[in-house]
């Protein structure tokens, strides 16, 4: 059983709201009427994604079910793929997440660049960026992986290696809570907010961890796109239930801002409604910290 009992994500707390009528059973899909957010009022245990709902499991059983359900429009989408990466060359996350680290070693002109990549899979997006990078950038990147699938973190953490890295076997916030504060300069939630039960605290524990002038790059489906609206439950963007978040590019902003952090980089293109990907950059909201110092501090403190 899955009980309907999830408080709204980005309020983190129970609030009115409409049932949205694509979710299969067991599954209730639902939008809080206070915020907007789409989330599953009924996911799995966390727990349960490291074996029985890990992405290589439910990832091979959706691309079973699209190929017998529609095969014509899975080969379209194979096709367009296929012509992207290898013709394209087109990588758009690995592209923003260069240029975020060109960035970083802007800022600091010696010593490691940290990347952290939760939900690293494979581990290999360390590989596909630094192949493009200058030498001398290339070789101070730290990489870490941080992956819940026991079978993806093993294979992730000897592809780290071979770059001087390593992958943290654990959920994103566990993860993190292994390294120190300020310590990372670019930290990667490429299609793991749609994922995670709790993204509030694990953007909260990504503020904690950033240096101060570091960033994070996040790649979640976008809700608000025509496809979603045009294909409504056969949309892409829905994957039962691992998907237990559903962003847009107004819900994505609030919940950064509810964690202490601003939005560095989200333009048109990031944001395009013919896009079934919705894209953003995050820094550290220097504001939001001082806010929360003032109303963390006694009054007795405050009248001193």
């Amino acid at each position: 059983m899955h009980p309907s009992n999830r408080p709204c994500p980005l309020l983190e707390r129970s609030a009115p709201s409409d049932r949205v009528d694509h979710a299969p059973p067991p599954w209730e899909l639902q939008r809080c009427r206070e915020t907007g957010f789409v989330y599953l009022a009924n996911p799995p245990a966390q727990d349960r994604f490291r074996e029985e709902f890990a992405w290589e499991v439910t990832h091979a059983h959706e691309s079973q079910r699209r190929r017998t359900a529609e095969p014509a429009l899975y080969a379209l989408s194979g096709a367009i793929k296929t012509l992207r990466q290898r013709f394209l060359k087109r990588d758009k996350m690995a592209a923003l997440v260069r240029s975020t680290l060109r960035g970083a070693a802007r800022h600091q002109a010696t010593g490691p660049i940290r990347l952290v990549d939760v939900g690293c899979a494979q581990g290999t997006l360390a590989t596909r960026v630094a192949g493009r990078l200058p030498r001398g950038v290339a070789n101070r990147i730290e990489p870490i992986g941080i992956e819940i699938s026991t079978y993806l973190a093993k294979v992730a953490h000897l592809a780290l290696r071979a770059h001087n890295g390593r992958c943290i076997h654990g959920t994103g916030i566990d993860g993190l809570a292994d390294l120190d504060g300020g310590s990372v300069h670019v930290i990667v939630l490429s299609c793991i907010l749609e994922h995670e039960i709790d993204p509030l605290p694990l953007l909260r524990r990504c503020r904690e961890r950033l240096a101060a002038d570091g960033r994070v790059v996040i790649k979640v489906p976008n809700y608000d796109c025509m496809g979603r609206h045009l294909r409504g439950p056969r949309w892409c963007g829905y994957r039962w239930p691992d998907h237990v978040n559903y962003f847009t590019p107004a819900t994505l902003e609030a919940i950064g801002r509810a964690a202490g952090l601003r939005i560095t980089r989200m333009n048109l293109f990031d944001r395009s409604p013919l896009s079934d990907s919705l894209y953003a950059v995050f820094g550290r909201d220097e504001a939001a910290a001082c806010r929360s110092a003032v109303a963390t501090t006694p009054a007795s403190s405050q009248a001193a």
